[in-house]
């Protein structure tokens, strides 16, 4: 597969009570705003906010699958958190690839992660893949 300047991929997930319960216990995150649902009333939203690093694992999918794919290899993500998902909602991830360096083997992305028309997420990824599988 040869990566590009503009290739897209998407993937829509809902984040739901197993998926919470199976992050708290893999990263022993006991924050009580993932957790209690009146003390994240107490704090203005609306229930417990889904685990950021969920939504991570989202993009780990696309980046380890999609693009650059199984043969890329992470350098750095950067993640900035604009609006909380709940329990339940309907969220999607887009990643698209935004630069190349094919001398280097670099591929760069950015990616946001939707709830309808609320902005969750978003962010910048860096990966390196061999240099056959870049097109610039």
């Amino acid at each position: 597969m040869t990566v590009r300047i503009g290739d897209k991929a998407s993937r829509r997930f809902v984040v739901d009570d197993q998926a919470m319960e199976w992050f708290r216990q893999v990263s022993e995150d006991d924050s009580r705003i993932h957790c209690d649902d009146a003390y994240a009333r107490s704090r203005g939203f609306d229930g417990v906010i889904a685990y950021g690093g969920i939504m991570l694992a989202h993009l780990s999918h696309l980046l380890g699958n999609c693009i650059p794919g199984t043969n890329g290899t992470s350098l750095a993500w950067s993640i900035k958190y604009h609006k909380p998902l709940y329990i339940g909602e309907t969220a999607e991830i887009t990643l698209e690839v935004v630069n190349i360096s094919a001398a280097a083997g670099v591929v760069e992305g950015k990616f946001r992660v939707m709830a309808g028309a609320k902005r969750v997420a978003s962010g910048t990824t860096q990966s390196i893949l061999p240099p056959e599988e870049i097109e610039e």
